[in-house]
């Protein structure tokens, strides 16, 4: 199977610092995108071209603005999938907080290696023999690279690990074990069933490094992933050609 290449384009960015997805792009490669921010959930959405121009926004400004119109998109607009080919890498382990003793945490959770724990230690900022392993993972998009088998996902993965001390937490519940969420991109060939290792699914793509991979979309030959903000990071659009081969 010939891989395509991906060459890096643009990253653009966008309002605020939430969640972030594509609802489509046009043929002229302008990108509608939708960003939902703040824990009241208020939502934005833009129409943006590749050179960074603001086509149209609306956005709710945390509620100053009552009057918020989701913006049209254009019938021959291109738009995400659904996840029906890659639910495979989906699967649901341990909860996401609890007793170690009482959860069976090490027998549910999905075993990381010496490598990944090592890679993850400094992210976590615990000791690797405490990160206990892969408790969650779900495909939150799915983009089509070769028909039929190979895919770009962006996934939502849940790490648990070990605590020093028992906790309690606001219902007064202890605990002794906790969780992250990573987010990842990567290549995904279904008809191997090779999953990358967690230090390759962190790399990024073709020389991007993600924050917070949330969708992805393949048109018109090139690649759009919504890269999720947080903190002073705030949402982007990543843009790449999609080169392929030619058959002789």
């Amino acid at each position: 199977m010939e891989i395509p290449t991906l060459q890096y384009v643009t990253s653009l960015s966008l309002t605020h610092n939430g969640d972030c997805s594509l609802r489509g792009v046009a043929p002229d490669l302008t990108i509608y995108v939708e960003e939902v921010y703040s824990r009241d959930g208020w939502m934005a959405q833009s129409a943006l071209r590749l050179d960074g121009t603001l086509v149209a926004t609306v956005d709710e400004d945390y509620g100053n603005n009552t009057v918020v119109r989701s913006l049209p998109l254009p019938d021959d607009v291109i738009a995400p999938k659904t996840c029906w080919h890659t639910m495979s890498l989906n699967f649901s382990g341990a909860r996401h907080r609890g007793i170690r003793s009482l959860e069976h945490v090490t027998d549910v959770a999905h075993p990381l290696s010496i490598e990944d724990r090592m890679m993850l230690s400094p992210r976590l900022n615990v000791p690797p023999p405490m990160i206990l392993g892969l408790a969650e993972s779900f495909v939150l998009a799915e983009a089509m690279l070769v028909h039929p088998h190979l895919f770009l996902v962006c996934r939502r993965l849940r790490i648990v690990y070990a605590l020093e001390t028992e906790k309690t937490d606001e219902q007064n519940q202890p605990y002794d074990y906790d969780s992250l969420v990573l987010y990842v991109a990567h290549v995904y060939d279904r008809s191997q069933d090779v999953k990358p290792t967690l230090r390759e699914s962190l790399a990024g793509l073709a020389g991007v490094q993600l924050w917070r991979p949330m969708d992805c979309l393949i048109a018109h030959d090139h690649l759009f992933v919504a890269d999720g903000g947080e903190g002073e990071q705030v949402s982007r659009v990543h843009v790449w050609q999609v080169n392929r081969e030619e058959k002789v």
